[in-house]
């Protein structure tokens, strides 16, 4: 009995290991690769992709001005979390992308 709880510790353990070896890799990628029929289809793994591409998009709008202070880019910053909230991230993106444009457009007039 206690041979055989021996070899199954050792048996457990090294499949432990095995398994521990083989995924130190946690890209999408990866993970889909191990993960056989479980993966996403190109259509929402497209569209998850767009999306990560607006996130980017957004942070770059509200920071494009590093040096000076921008209130336009700071309000927008500031709503940019309700926004995300309630709307996908190119859905987001687009609205402020317009918010700054016209809040610009109002500002230049007004100088």
């Amino acid at each position: 009995m206690r041979k055989m709880l021996g070899t199954l510790s050792l048996t457990l353990a090294l499949s432990l290991t095995a398994l521990t070896a083989q995924a130190t890799d946690y890209s999408y990628a990866e993970i889909a690769k191990r993960s056989g029929d479980q993966k996403l289809d190109k259509k929402t793994l497209q569209n998850i992709k767009m999306q990560a591409e607006c996130l980017v998009g957004i942070k770059k709008l509200n920071f494009k001005r590093k040096d000076n202070f921008d209130p336009i880019a700071e309000w927008t910053s500031f709503r940019t979390r309700s926004l995300l909230e309630q709307y996908s991230p190119c859905e987001t993106l687009v609205m402020l992308e317009i918010v700054q444009k016209r809040l610009r457009e109002e500002q230049a007039n007004n100088h």
